[in-house]
């Protein structure tokens, strides 16, 4: 059995919670990524707009949000290979579903991590992972369920459904 993390609580289960907020978002049977990006561009309420940032590493985040007049873009790194980009792009739409979907998503019994304030730091940091933010509880539970929901959605979307990632680092 696996070793409780550090956050989770042990009537939360993260991959209950991920396989939840995977399988209630709506998708077609054979889904690629622009299918997910619309969902949660509709589950948003925002047109989603993803651009990457060349020549700078994004230490201590990997996705940086940011609110424009007629969209929310999204910024990852531009030096990842296809795969690794790939699943980057999806957890950070991972916390848009964590961060918008309706409560009933939720399995009985388990709650949404608490989200940050509007107005704070960690609020335009999608994943404040190496961040001395990121040691609450809340953040490292919602980066839990967020990566177990980005490894569900990799497998779910037909770009990368028979790919493992034993395959792709093996």
């Amino acid at each position: 059995m696996r070793e409780r993390r550090q956050g989770q609580a042990t009537h939360e289960p993260v991959a209950a919670i991920a396989a939840a907020l995977v399988w209630r978002t709506p998708l077609p049977d054979v889904a690629e990524f622009e299918d997910l990006c619309n969902a949660v561009s509709a589950l948003y309420g925002r047109r989603l707009v993803f651009d990457e940032i060349k020549d700078a590493s994004l230490r201590a985040t990997t996705g940086i949000l940011f609110e424009a007049e007629t969209f929310t873009g999204i910024l990852v790194p531009a030096d990842d290979s296809n795969y690794y980009s790939f699943l980057s792009r999806t957890h950070e739409l991972c916390h848009l579903i964590v961060r918008s979907a309706p409560d009933d998503w939720f399995p009985p019994g388990t709650a949404r991590p608490h989200q940050p304030a509007p107005d704070s730091r960690l609020f335009l940091r999608l994943c404040p992972r190496n961040s001395s933010e990121s040691n609450d509880a809340e953040s490292v539970r919602e980066e839990l369920i967020v990566e177990e929901m980005a490894r569900m959605f990799t497998r779910r979307l037909s770009a990368y459904a028979d790919t493992t990632e034993e395959e792709h680092f093996g």
